[in-house]
């Protein structure tokens, strides 16, 4: 009798704590949770700091999260396949260099090559990853062997200036009524990437793929394709990250953007963006962006290293995936 009884009791909390999970699960799948967050942050920095509501640092917070969006989109796009990148902001500060040493002699050619170059190089790493059945992981692991490689070659191993021709996209930092053109920018890649998936079949294509890629298959899909085209996406993304990049800085170096990449994976699934795929969006993807900008902030203010923010970025990213992760699923990825 008190066995069975032990036995009802274990099992009732066991159904309390699935339910709990379900419903943070349902909260967090609908942004909810991702809102709550950033509301949360703002409200406790501006209390620490009442000037970071002035619009000098908002404007500043803009700015900053331009790059870091870029190249959370370019993930968020290869995450929703049930996949991952680890080399998007390696190919960022390849990009990066490649343009500060065109730019004083191409100009805008300069910005087209770079672009349709990291759109050829992250899709070269997407055909490894379909027709070889790498595991993302691995192909990409290579890939950002193999990009931050090449940016050390590019640069000599030390930082570009951009001397002259600089002009050319410093249109960037300009602002429309207070908000930076680089943040309009994304806004507008932003809007364009959400169009093409609802309008066209690539969209449902792309998150069947992430819940289940057999069974779109057997529907007529072709994807290998989508996946491929996908990576395609990713790096050109990865190239208009770039160019802001240079264009705020004026300046690269091999590994400038390379301490985005745990900040943008956390962007991405912290805005509720599930880690094994088929669940997301762009626009949850931009909230996550906005909480990760506004943590960084709260981190420099509160005089937390730079060293040691990539740890906290990290726990963020386990932390996420625990709490939300759908457990008939699993977390892994192609």
């Amino acid at each position: 009798m008190t066995t069975t009884t032990a036995t009802a009791s274990l099992d009732t909390q066991t159904l309390k704590v699935e339910s709990e999970r379900r419903n943070l699960r349902w909260f967090h799948e609908r942004g909810f949770t991702a809102l709550f967050i950033l509301a949360l942050l703002v409200v406790a920095l501006a209390i620490y700091e009442p000037s970071f509501l002035q619009w000098r640092s908002l404007r500043a917070l803009l700015e900053q999260s331009t790059v870091l969006g870029l190249i959370a989109l370019s993930q968020a796009l290869v995450i929703m396949t049930g996949r991952i990148s680890l080399a998007t902001a390696a190919l960022t500060s390849l990009g990066g260099v490649t343009l500060a040493l065109l730019i004083p002699g191409f100009g805008l050619l300069g910005v087209a090559i770079v672009v349709v170059g990291c759109t050829l190089l992250n899709l070269v790493i997407g055909i490894a990853h379909v027709t070889a059945q790498i595991p993302s992981f691995v192909a990409t692991l290579g890939g950002m062997g193999l990009f931050s490689g090449l940016a050390l070659a590019v640069s000599g191993a030390d930082s570009v200036f951009v001397a002259t021709g600089h002009e050319t996209i410093a249109w960037l930092n300009w602002r429309l009524y207070g908000i930076p053109f680089s943040f309009l920018l994304l806004l507008v890649v932003s809007g364009i990437l959400m169009a093409v998936f609802a309008l066209f079949p690539i969209g449902r294509s792309l998150r069947g793929i992430g819940f289940n890629e057999r069974a779109t298959g057997l529907s007529g899909v072709r994807t290998g394709a989508v996946v491929m085209t996908v990576f395609a996406l990713s790096g050109a993304l990865c190239g208009l990250a770039a160019t802001v990049q240079v264009a705020q800085l004026q300046s690269s170096g091999a590994t400038t953007a390379d301490s985005l990449l745990l900040p943008s994976i956390a962007a991405v699934l912290i805005g509720g963006n599930a880690i094994s795929g088929g669940l997301g969006g762009i626009g949850r993807t931009l909230i996550g962006v906005l909480i990760i900008s506004v943590l960084r902030v709260g981190l420099d203010l509160a005089g937390v290293p730079s060293a040691l923010q990539p740890v906290i970025f990290g726990v963020l990213i386990i932390l996420t995936v625990a709490a939300t992760t759908d457990r008939n699923r699993g977390v892994s990825v192609a």
